[in-house]
């Protein structure tokens, strides 16, 4: 899901986020995230949360918190976690890496966690706040267009696909269904505007671009907020 490419500003983005656990290769990744963006193609500033599953980053296949940043289009700044000066850490638990304690069961009540990221309004840090704690912040000097505020944003998952044209699995690896309890979905997702107005994302529009994975997008409830579930098995996607 993203935001439409209407011009609009936004200072932040929060969700509740089902964790699961998936099993992949050493080649390919799978996370599940937000994305918070700025900038044309070469120059983009990016900042991801959220979980991934990284043989190649974490030698194993454990779902991990993770966060990554990019200055310049990925060409020669940005790295994943605090492999590299950028993320200050102010807050030690739940550490940026870490594996998570506990994962949904398909057919059983999503474990969720909480991810909020926002620009303070005062030092133009972009802020990382994980269930109720600030884990840390994105200096503004950092970033180039991103201290201006996001002109996109983004929520869902993505995958690498390995070598041999065959992607991982996504989400909970099964395409989502109406039942909450065998999906992968996002829950409460809010924006932030550019006036600090936090507001239910309603004005997001479908982005699916493999026949390997569907997303569902979910009407507001007062329980779930603005939701939306996704994922699939991969495969050879044709992508």
């Amino acid at each position: 899901m993203e935001t439409f490419p209407d011009g609009s500003i936004y200072l932040g983005a929060e969700a509740d986020i089902s964790i699961h656990n998936l099993t992949l290769e050493n080649n390919q990744y799978s996370k599940s995230q937000i994305w918070l963006e700025n900038g044309p193609p070469g120059e983009l500033n990016s900042i991801q949360v959220g979980w991934a599953v990284h043989p190649r980053v974490y030698g194993d296949s454990a779902t991990r918190l993770t966060i990554y940043w990019t200055g310049d289009g990925y060409k020669k700044t940005g790295c994943y976690n605090t492999d590299c000066p950028g993320f200050i850490i102010m807050t030690p638990k739940p550490s940026i890496g870490s594996i998570f304690n506990q994962s949904s069961v398909y057919g059983d009540t999503p474990v969720n966690f909480t991810l909020q990221v926002f620009q303070d309004g005062f030092s133009g840090c972009w802020t990382l706040r994980v269930d109720d704690e600030i884990i840390g912040y994105w200096p503004k000097e950092l970033f180039t267009h991103l201290n201006k505020g996001a002109s996109q944003v983004r929520l869902g998952g993505n995958t690498f696909i390995s070598p041999d044209g065959i992607s991982p699995p996504m989400g909970n690896g099964y395409f989502p269904l109406e039942d909450y309890q065998r999906s992968s979905s996002f829950f409460h997702v809010k924006l932030t505007n550019d006036k600090y107005q936090i507001m239910e994302a309603t004005k997001i529009i479908r982005n699916a671009d493999s026949k390997c994975f569907r997303l569902m997008d979910r009407p507001y409830t007062e329980e779930n907020g603005k939701s939306f579930s996704f994922g699939g098995p991969g495969g050879s996607c044709g992508v």
